[in-house]
C-alpha cells in the first residue's frame, strides 16, 4: 500500500508524493511536470533528472523556447548538476572560528571521514521536492518546484529553504539560481550547430533597478535575410526572501534580492561550472571573494550565455530556516514584466496560494476517476494514469452551453509525447489559454477511449471527429489538431461583438477576430494583441462565443508524412463501443440520423502496384518502394480550398474536406463511414485473406518494422479488427432494417468484391486470382475517387448490405476463414497462437515500367510465397478480441498457449513485445538494430502488455488478468528495480533478453503512451462493467452496474468507492469481501440513489438493474452518490467460474 517499507525507506510520503532515496545514486531516470496552468493560465514545460538539483531543462511552447535549454537524457543526466539550478554556502559560526564552503546537490566523491549527505526527490503530481540533509555542517536543503497556475504569463517557481540544524548561530553567504538562461529568441537547431556564434546576439536587459529584474533576449532575430525582425518578448529571473520581515507594509511587496547574471563572477575562469573559483576559497584568496564583493563586481551582459543567481546573506539561529524564492518565466515585453507580472510575484502571500492552486487545480482534474479500495497504491495510480492520459488526449472541458442548447466539448492540455527520452518528437505547449498542441492521430485517438465514460457530455463528438477524417480510401493523416470554433454568420457575429465591447475602434476588431475560425487560447491572445477592453468578464465572453459557433474538426497531413499506418483505424471501434455503454439508446440514431460526416482529403495519394512494385535488388529480389506520393492535382485542389473565405483552418491543420463535382463538401452517414472504412480494409487483405497489407509505405503501430512494408508484409492484428468491425456495423444493419445510401464509387466496388467472392465459393478463382481481382477493382475505385466524388449514390437494402443475407456477411465469413488459414501457421502444437506478421516473396513477375525516382524497372506480381515471422504479442491480443461469443474454454486455451510461450519472460512475470529475432533479416526495419530486450526488440512494451491483460478482462478470464496484474502492472513493480515512480508507466521494461543484467525490470521512455489509455479501460470494466446502461425489451435505458472486483481490494469493511461518469460517488458494500465472480459471488441486490447531497431524495431500487426513468436520472448526473449492496445468493450456483460474466457486444 501507500507509504510501505521502513519509517526510514517509506515508498510515499503524507502528501502522496513518491519518494527516491538517494536519489542521484539511483539508475538514471528521466520525467516532467504536467506543463498544465489550468484551462485559465498560459503553461510552462519543465523536464526533470534524479541528478543535479532536478529540473534539466524548461521554457516555453517548444523546444525552441527553453530558459535552460532542451538537451535529451543522455546529455541531461551528464550536465544537469553543473549547467542547471546550483545552491552554493559559504557558512560560518562562532563569530568566523569555524567555516565551511558547500555545494548542496552537487555529485561527490564518497568520503571516508563522516557521513555523506542524505539526498531525496519527491515527486508529486505538480511539483518536485529535493531534499539534503548535510549533518556535517548542521544545514538541511529543501527545493521545491511547481509552475504558475492560472496566470497570464507562464513561469517556474523555485523555493529554496535553508535550516540551521546546528546547534550554534549560523551566518550564510548564499548564491542560488541557473547556472546558464538561454534569452528568448534562441532556437534549439541554432544552439546546437552555432552555440558560440549565437551568443553575440544575446543581452541582459532591465539591469537598473538594483540588478533584480533581469530580461533576457537576442537583440534581432539571428537570420540573413533583408527583413530584420527586433525582438521584443524575452525571458525573466527575479528573486526573493519570503519572509515576514521582507514585506513593504505599503505595497505589501517583498523587497527583491539582485541577480548575478554573469557566471564567470562566480566561478571565474573554471568553465566547466565545477569550482566557483571567485566565490569560494582558492590559494589566491582564501576565503574567497564576499558576497558584497561578487555584487558589486562589475558583470558583463553581453555576447556570453547568462547565468540567474540570486545573491543573500543570512543569519540563521538554531532550528531557523529561510525561504529564498525565485520566478524563472516569459513576458511579452519589458514594459509587461515591469508593470504587471513582477508586482504580482512579489506580492505578500502570492507564492503560497500559487503553491495551492498548483496542487488543487492537479487534484480537480484526477478527481474524476476518484476511488478507495485496500489498495491505496491503485487507487493512486488511476489518478495519475487519468492525468497522464490527458496530457497526450486532451482534458475534455465543457464550453458554451447557454439557452439550453447542449454545451460544446473543448480538448485541452492535449500534447504530442516529446520529452528527454522521447527527443525526436517536437512537442508544442500553446503559449495561451486552454493550452492545447497537436497530437498523432494513433495516440490522440486511444488516449479518448474513455472520454465518454468519464464526461458523459463527451457523447459523440470524438465519433464525428475521427470518422471525418476517414479519407476516401480509409486511410488517414497523422496529425490530429485540436477542433476550431467558427461562427459562420456576418450578423451573429456583429451581435456578440456589440455585447461585449462598446462602438468604435475595439468593435470592429472584435467583429474581425470572431470572424475568422478561432480556439479560445487564440481568441483571448488576439484580443490582448489588439488592447481591446471588455464589457464582460472572459468566462462570459468565451460561453457566448462558444454557444454560438460550430465546431469543426481539424487534421494536417504533414509534409513528407511518407505513408499510411496499417493500424490508426482499428481503434474506431473502440469509440463506439464506449458511446454504447452511456448511450445505448441512441445507437440506430447514431449510425443513421445524425448529421452526416464528411472524408479529410490529404495529399497522399497510394500508387497501384504496378508503380510501387520494383525489381529491387542485384539478386532479382522485388520490393514495394514509394508507395504513396504526393499528388500535385490534389495539392492544387487544397490550395484553392485554403483560399476559400469559408475555410475552416489556419496555415498549420484544418478541414480539408473531400469534394463532389458541384464543389460541394462530400458526406454520408456514419453507418455508411463504417462500411467504406470495412470495405476499403476488406480489399487489402494479403494474398491468402490472413492479414491486413503494409501496402501504403507504413507498418502498423510498431514503427521500428519500417522495413515490412519494403517487403510486401501483411498483419493479422488489423484483420482480427476488421473481422470485428464487419461484424458490427453487418449486425447494425440488420438491427436497424434500413437502406444504407452508399457512393456509387464505393457501390461498384462492393458488387466487384462481391463478384469476387463469388467466384471463389464456385471454385472458378484461387486465392491469387481472387487478390488480383478485388486489388483491381481497389485501384479503379481509388482512381474514381482521387480528386472528387461524383455526387452519386446508390441506396442499398439491409438484406442487401447485412450480416444475414448481404455483402457485408459474406466478406465476414471470408474474413473468418482468413483467421483459421493465419491459425494454421501457428508453432504451438494445438495451432492456438496466431501469427502477427507474414511477408510475401514475389516468385513470379513480368517487367511493366520504370520508377524515375528510384531508377529501378517495376513489375506486375504474378505469384507470391508466404513466410512468417517469429511470434510477436499483438496477434493473440486481438485474436483474443474475436473470440468473444467463443466458449470461455478456447479463451483460456489461448490465454494458457501464451503463458507458456517465448513471448512470457518468466524472470519478470511480464510478457514481451516479441519473442528473438535473431536471424530476421535487417530488412524488416529498424528493430533488428537493437539489441534483444532493448526497444521495440523483444523488450516488455507495456502498451503492448496492457492491451493483453485488458483483453483477459474483457474475455472474463478473472482469475488469470488479477494474477497476471499483481507483476505486470506499473503499480505492483519494485520502484528499485523499475527505476522509477511505481504510479508512472513507462513505454518499455529491460527484458531478462538484454545482455546487461542490472538493467532487467527497469522501465524507459516515461507515461505519455498508450498504457494510459488500457489502464482506464480496465479500470472503468473493473468498476462498472463493460456495457453498465442497456436497453430493456421496450427500449427504454436501464443502468445495470457490474463490478469484477477481486477479494484483495475490498476494505476491511468490506467496502469498496469510485467516481461513476466522472461524477458520480458509487459506494459498494458487501459483507462476503469476496471476489465478484465465480459460483456464490456476491451479486448487485439493491441500490440506493441519492441526491442534493444527501440531504435531497433517496430512491430504493431492488435486485441487479436500475429501470427508467432512473437510469436516465444516473446519466443526467442528477444523483451525486449511489451505495450498492452485493450479497452472496442463498443457494450456491454451479455455474462455470466467469463464462457468464462475459458482457455481450451491445444490441440495439
Amino acid at each position: 500500500g501507500c507509504g510501505e517499507g521502513s519509517k526510514d525507506h517509506a515508498v510515499f510520503d503524507e502528501r502522496g508524493r513518491y519518494i527516491m532515496h538517494d536519489f542521484d545514486r539511483a539508475k538514471p531516470m528521466s520525467n516532467f511536470l504536467p506543463g498544465v496552468a489550468g484551462v485559465w493560465g498560459v503553461p510552462l514545460w519543465a523536464f526533470f533528472v534524479n541528478r543535479g538539483q532536478g529540473i534539466a531543462s524548461f521554457g516555453v511552447t517548444n523546444k525552441d523556447g527553453g530558459i535552460y535549454r532542451f538537451s535529451s537524457a543522455d546529455q541531461a543526466y551528464a550536465v544537469t548538476p553543473f549547467t542547471g539550478f546550483r545552491t552554493l554556502l559559504k557558512g560560518s559560526r562562532d563569530g568566523g572560528k569555524q567555516t565551511f564552503e558547500s555545494q548542496p546537490f552537487f555529485p561527490q566523491a564518497d568520503k571516508e571521514d563522516g557521513p555523506a549527505p542524505e539526498r531525496d526527490m519527491f515527486i508529486g503530481t505538480n511539483e518536485l521536492e529535493i531534499v539534503e540533509k548535510d549533518t556535517a555542517n548542521g544545514v538541511d536543503t529543501r527545493v521545491l518546484y511547481f509552475t504558475a497556475t492560472n496566470e497570464d504569463f507562464p513561469a517556474l517557481y523555485r523555493r529554496t529553504n535553508l535550516t540551521n540544524t546546528g546547534d550554534t548561530d549560523l551566518t550564510l553567504e548564499v548564491v542560488d539560481g541557473l547556472a546558464k538562461l538561454e534569452p528568448f529568441g534562441v532556437t534549439y537547431g541554432q544552439l546546437n550547430s552555432m552555440g558560440r556564434t549565437l551568443e553575440g546576439w544575446m543581452k541582459v536587459y532591465n539591469l537598473e533597478e538594483g540588478r533584480s529584474r533581469p530580461f533576457f533576449h537576442l537583440v534581432i532575430e539571428p537570420s540573413d535575410t533583408a527583413d530584420v525582425k527586433e525582438i521584443v518578448a524575452g525571458h525573466f529571473a527575479l528573486a526573493f526572501i519570503e519572509a515576514e520581515d521582507n514585506v513593504d507594509d505599503l505595497t505589501m511587496k517583498h523587497g527583491m534580492l539582485p541577480i548575478i547574471c554573469d557566471q564567470q563572477v562566480i566561478f571565474g575562469s573554471d568553465t566547466t561550472l565545477s569550482i566557483p573559483r571567485n566565490f569560494f576559497s582558492s590559494k589566491d584568496k582564501p576565503g574567497g571573494a564576499s558576497l558584497d564583493e561578487i555584487l558589486a563586481a562589475p558583470q558583463s551582459t553581453t555576447s556570453r550565455t547568462p547565468s540567474a543567481f540570486a545573491g543573500a546573506r543570512i543569519q540563521l539561529k538554531p532550528g531557523q530556516s529561510i525561504m529564498i524564492t525565485t520566478a524563472y518565466g516569459h513576458a511579452p515585453s519589458i514594459e509587461a514584466f515591469n508593470t504587471e507580472i513582477a508586482p504580482r510575484i512579489m506580492t505578500r502571500g502570492f507564492m503560497s496560494r500559487q503553491l495551492e492552486e498548483a496542487r488543487t487545480m492537479t487534484n480537480l482534474i484526477v478527481s474524476r476517476v476518484g476511488m478507495k479500495s485496500a489498495v491505496p497504491l491503485f487507487d493512486n495510480y488511476i489518478r495519475q494514469n487519468y492525468l497522464d492520459n490527458a496530457l497526450r488526449g486532451g482534458m475534455p472541458v465543457k464550453l458554451g452551453g447557454l439557452r439550453d442548447t447542449p454545451p460544446k466539448v473543448y480538448h485541452a492540455f492535449s500534447r504530442i509525447h516529446g520529452d528527454l527520452e522521447r527527443d525526436y518528437n517536437n512537442f508544442v505547449l500553446d503559449m495561451s489559454y486552454f493550452s492545447q498542441g497537436p497530437g498523432n492521430f494513433r495516440d490522440v485517438n486511444q488516449n479518448r477511449r474513455c472520454d465518454v465514460l468519464q464526461e458523459p457530455a463527451v457523447r459523440d463528438f470524438n465519433i464525428r471527429q475521427f470518422m471525418s477524417y476517414v479519407q476516401a480510401d480509409g486511410y488517414n493523416q497523422l496529425t490530429v489538431a485540436t477542433a476550431f470554433f467558427h461562427i459562420s454568420d456576418p450578423m451573429r457575429v456583429k451581435t456578440i461583438a456589440s455585447r461585449l465591447v462598446a462602438p468604435g475602434y475595439g468593435y470592429d476588431i472584435l467583429v474581425s477576430i470572431l470572424s475568422k475560425p478561432w480556439r479560445p487560447g487564440q481568441l483571448f491572445r488576439d484580443i490582448k494583441k489588439a488592447g481591446i477592453t471588455l464589457k464582460l468578464p472572459k468566462e462570459e465572453l468565451l460561453a457566448i462565443a462558444v454557444t454560438n459557433a460550430e465546431q469543426v474538426p481539424a487534421g494536417l497531413y504533414p509534409p513528407k508524412q511518407g505513408g499510411f499506418w496499417t493500424d490508426h483505424w482499428t481503434y474506431h471501434l473502440d469509440l463506439f463501443h464506449n458511446y454504447l455503454a452511456v448511450y445505448p439508446d441512441t445507437k440506430e440514431w447514431l449510425l443513421f440520423d445524425s448529421d452526416p460526416v464528411p472524408f479529410f482529403y490529404s495529399l497522399g495519394r497510394v500508387l497501384p502496384r504496378e508503380q510501387k512494385s520494383m525489381l529491387a535488388t542485384e539478386q532479382g529480389q522485388v520490393r514495394q518502394y514509394d508507395a504513396v506520393f504526393e499528388d500535385p492535382n490534389k495539392l492544387a485542389r487544397l490550395q484553392r480550398m485554403w483560399a476559400e473565405p469559408d475555410y475552416v483552418g489556419d496555415q498549420y491543420a484544418g478541414a480539408m474536406w473531400h469534394r463532389d463535382k458541384e464543389g460541394k463538401v462530400f458526406k454520408v452517414p456514419v453507418v455508411t463511414k463504417l462500411v467504406i472504412l470495412a470495405a476499403n480494409k476488406f480489399a487489402i487483405l494479403d494474398p491468402r485473406g490472413m492479414g491486413v497489407e503494409m501496402e501504403a509505405g507504413k507498418p502498423g503501430w510498431n514503427d521500428a518494422m519500417n522495413g515490412l512494408p519494403g517487403l510486401f508484409g501483411s498483419e493479422t492484428p488489423a484483420a482480427c479488427e476488421l473481422n470485428r468491425l464487419l461484424d458490427f456495423t453487418a449486425k447494425a444493419v440488420d438491427e436497424a432494417g434500413r437502406k444504407v445510401p452508399v457512393p456509387k464509387e464505393m457501390s461498384d466496388l462492393l458488387t466487384a468484391i462481391d463478384d469476387a467472392l463469388g467466384k471463389v465459393a464456385g471454385g472458378t478463382a484461387d486465392d491469387f486470382a481472387y487478390w488480383d481481382e478485388v486489388h483491381g477493382a481497389l485501384e479503379a475505385y481509388r482512381e474514381a475517387t482521387a480528386l472528387e466524388f461524383s455526387g452519386e449514390v446508390v441506396e442499398w437494402e439491409a438484406k442487401d448490405m447485412g450480416k444475414a443475407s448481404g455483402v457485408l456477411g459474406r466478406m465476414l465469413a471470408r474474413s473468418e476463414e482468413g483467421i483459421r488459414k493465419a491459425l494454421g501457421y501457428a508453432p504451438d502444437a494445438n495451432k492456438t497462437i496466431i501469427p502477427t506478421y507474414f511477408r510475401f516473396d514475389v516468385k513470379d513477375f513480368s517487367l511493366v515500367g520504370f520508377s524515375e525516382a528510384r531508377s529501378l524497372p517495376t513489375v506486375r506480381v504474378e505469384a507470391l510465397e508466404t513466410n512468417t515471422l517469429p511470434l510477436f504479442l499483438e496477434g493473440p491480443t486481438r485474436y483474443m478480441k474475436t473470440l468473444r461469443d467463443a466458449p470461455i474454454e478456447k479463451r483460456r486455451a489461448l490465454y494458457t498457449a501464451v503463458r507458456n510461450s517465448p513471448l512470457h519472460d518468466d524472470k519478470l512475470a511480464m510478457y514481451k513485445i516479441s519473442e528473438n529475432l535473431k536471424g530476421q533479416s535487417f530488412e524488416v526495419g529498424r528493430m533488428m538494430a537493437f539489441d534483444s530486450g532493448w526497444l521495440e526488440n523483444e523488450s516488455i512494451w507495456m502498451h503492448m502488455s496492457y492491451k493483453w491483460y485488458l483483453e483477459l478482462l474483457r474475455a472474463g478470464l478473472y482469475d488469470e488478468f488479477f494474477s497476471e496484474i499483481k507483476t505486470g502492472l506499473a503499480c505492483f513493480m519494485d520502484p528499485q528495480v523499475f527505476g522509477r515512480s511505481p504510479l508512472e508507466a513507462a513505454s518499455f521494461i529491460v527484458s531478462s533478453a538484454f545482455p546487461d543484467e542490472k538493467l532487467h525490470g527497469a522501465g524507459f521512455l516515461a507515461r505519455l503512451s498508450g498504457t494510459t489509455a488500457e489502464f482506464l479501460s480496465m479500470w472503468n470494466l473493473m468498476m462498472a462493467g463493460e456495457f453498465p446502461f442497456g436497453v430493456d425489451e421496450k427500449g427504454a435505458l436501464t443502468l445495470a452496474l457490474a463490478p469484477v472486483i477481486p477479494e484483495w481490494m475490498w476494505t476491511e469493511e468490506g467496502q469498496l468507492s469510485f467516481k461513476f461518469l466522472g461524477a458520480v460517488h458509487v459506494n459498494y458494500f458487501t459483507d462476503a469481501k469476496a471476489n465478484t465472480w465465480g459460483a456464490g459471488a456476491p451479486q448487485v441486490s439493491r441500490y440506493e440513489l441519492v441526491s442534493g447531497a444527501g440531504l435531497g431524495t433517496t430512491v430504493d431500487v431492488q435486485g441487479p438493474v436500475v429501470p427508467a426513468p432512473e437510469a436516465e436520472k444516473v446519466r443526467k448526473l442528477q444523483y451525486d452518490t449511489i451505495n450498492v449492496y452485493l450479497t452472496t445468493p442463498k443457494e450456491e450456483k454451479t455455474a462455470a467460474d466467469g463464462a457468464d460474466a462475459v458482457a455481450a457486444e451491445p444490441e440495439a
